[in-house]
Formats: structure tokens, sequence, C-alpha cells
């Protein structure tokens, strides 16, 4: 069977790519779609929701372009850069239209604004034909981080294990179970009962080729995973984190991180202060819990909200 998403067309054994538009608007998001010769399920892999994070961005963009659809039982759609003039503004974490996370506005609206009326069109034109989605990240334009995953619980136990089982196999071994993040692309997924997966690598708007093959081969091996593609799946022993506190900015001005990524921290431990420009501190930061820190802000200009670090938590 064909499958037809926006003005993209591909019939089975056949690949089709183009652009997918928001209604309303002036905006596009690339798309590829990859009807395989054989039947099975369909996996949705998305990156640059978020304009900075380019070793998904382009880790995306390859398994697009290498896919043949001859070797697929079943589909592949690839949208990547989703933000695309985020993407082209090197705008980091925001939509530049409405300053808004494109990755807190799921499943967005038919009549917001620009970043509701995208995650609206992703849910309402994509989501529909998928079986599974794996939304690639990392480290934006001023964030240091080490790769690891991330999924949501669903109300069916089921599909909460699904999602699981997606990151066994995807080959990061830092994984942790957010607590609610509202509006986020795995959040939506979850509430439809769809396995979804986040996965970030990368760092520092670096386009490095270690972190872009590292999401690269997780793509192929949840492929593989859901027998759309044949072959050997590589795992790596996971190590799982129960929660991922966040410290986000309360103050606008200049920040000093005390910790590095990698580093272990306590409850309570000073991990920074923001000062103002005139070099007095505004406020001390404090780790909300003990545990790993997986992300840290490396920029010295901070905005309220912006997220200063982030932690992996038992």
């Amino acid at each position: 069977m064909s499958l037809q998403i926006g003005e993209i067309s591909a019939a089975p054994g056949s690949k089709a790519s183009g652009f997918l538009s928001v209604p309303g608007t002036a905006i596009t998001m690339p798309i590829v779609v990859v009807n395989g010769a054989g039947d099975g399920p369909t996996l949705l892999v998305t990156a640059g929701i978020h304009g900075g994070e380019y070793p998904s961005i382009e880790a995306a963009i390859r398994f697009g372009a290498e896919l043949d659809p001859a070797q697929l039982n079943g589909r592949v759609i690839v949208m990547s850069p989703v933000s695309l003039n985020a993407f082209h503004a090197r705008q980091a974490f925001l939509v530049p239209e409405d300053g808004k996370n494109l990755n807190r506005q799921f499943p967005g609206k038919a009549l917001g604004t620009i970043a509701e009326r995208m995650a609206h069109t992703i849910m309402a034109e994509v989501v529909p034909h998928i079986h599974a989605w794996v939304d690639l990240h990392g480290g934006d334009i001023p964030e240091a981080l080490i790769p690891f995953m991330g999924y949501e619980a669903s109300p069916d136990p089921a599909v909460t294990e699904q999602s699981r089982a997606l990151a066994a196999v995807f080959g990061i071994d830092i994984l942790v179970k957010p607590d609610k993040l509202v509006g986020t692309s795995i959040s939506a997924a979850a509430a439809l009962g769809i396995p979804a997966l986040l996965a970030e690598a990368g760092q520092v708007g670096i386009l490095d080729e270690p972190n872009t093959l590292l999401l690269l081969h997780g793509c192929y091996n949840v492929a593989r995973h859901l027998g759309i593609l044949s072959g050997e799946i590589e795992t790596v022993p996971l190590h799982e984190y129960a929660h991922w506190p966040w410290v986000r900015a309360a103050h606008k001005g200049c920040w000093y991180p005390r910790v590095s990524i990698g580093d272990t921290v306590q409850a309570g431990q000073v991990v920074g202060v923001v000062k103002d420009y005139f070099g007095t501190v505004l406020a001390e930061y404090t780790a909300p819990a003990s545990g790993f820190v997986l992300l840290v802000c490396v920029a010295l200009s901070v905005n309220v909200n912006d997220p200063l670090i982030g932690i992996a938590h038992d």
C-alpha cells in the first residue's frame, strides 16, 4: 500500500522526499518516506526539533538517505531538521517565529502559534501512520552533554515496556525516565499508546562524527529490533536512573557553573552561580537531588528558565 503524507507519496518498494507544509503558515518541514518492499511496522525518526543539535540532525539525514526500500519490511519516516528556520537561524531551543520550545508544545494546536501548529501537523499528518517513534536530540549550542536516553510511562504498561525495549537496543548506556515532561514528543506518543524513545548525543553546537555515528547506529538497531531491517543488533549494558531533575535559571545574567558533566553531586550542593553584569552574585544554584551530572549549560549568558544543570537521579 502506498504511504502518503501531505503531498509526499511512496509506493511499496520506493522512497520519496520533500516538504510537509504547516497549514496556515509559510513553514515547511523536510520529510523522507521509505516504503519497504515487504510488510511490517512503521518507524518515525525525528531530529532538529531544536535547531542547534547537529549530530542528531546529521544522523537522521544519513539514516533517511541510506535506507534502501528493497531491504525494508515495513516503513520508515524521517523528518530532519524539523525546525528548519531554527536550524538556519542557529537558534538554540526555540522556534524563531514565536520564541517557543517546540518540544514543549506537543500535541500542538491547529490554530495556535507557529510552534504549536508545527507540533499539531506532525501529530495529525505523520503520527497516525506510525508504530514507534525515535526522537533524536543532543546538547544544544550552549550545552555540554553526556549521551543518554529517556522514555515516559504510558497509561498502558505494555507500551511502557515497549519503549524501554527500544532503549535496551539503541546502544547508549544511560537511560532516564523523566517525570512528566509535558509537551514533549515522547509524552505525546505515550499518551497515544505509541512506544517512543528520546536519544541524545552531541554538544555545544559541534557536528562530530562519533556522536553522529552513535545516533545513526541506534536508529539502525531500533529498525532491526522492530523487524523493519535484518541484521545484528549491537547493544550495551544499561545504567538506569529513575528521575531526571533539572536546575533552571530564575535570573537573567552571567552563569558560572561549578560542576562538569560526569560529576557526582549531592542534594543541596552549590552547582553554580548567576551574577549580574557588574560581578554581583544574584543567586547560588543548588542540586535538587543527589546524582550524576548529564547536562551543563556552558554559555556565559543565561535567560530566565534556561536549563543550567541536568542530573540523573535514582
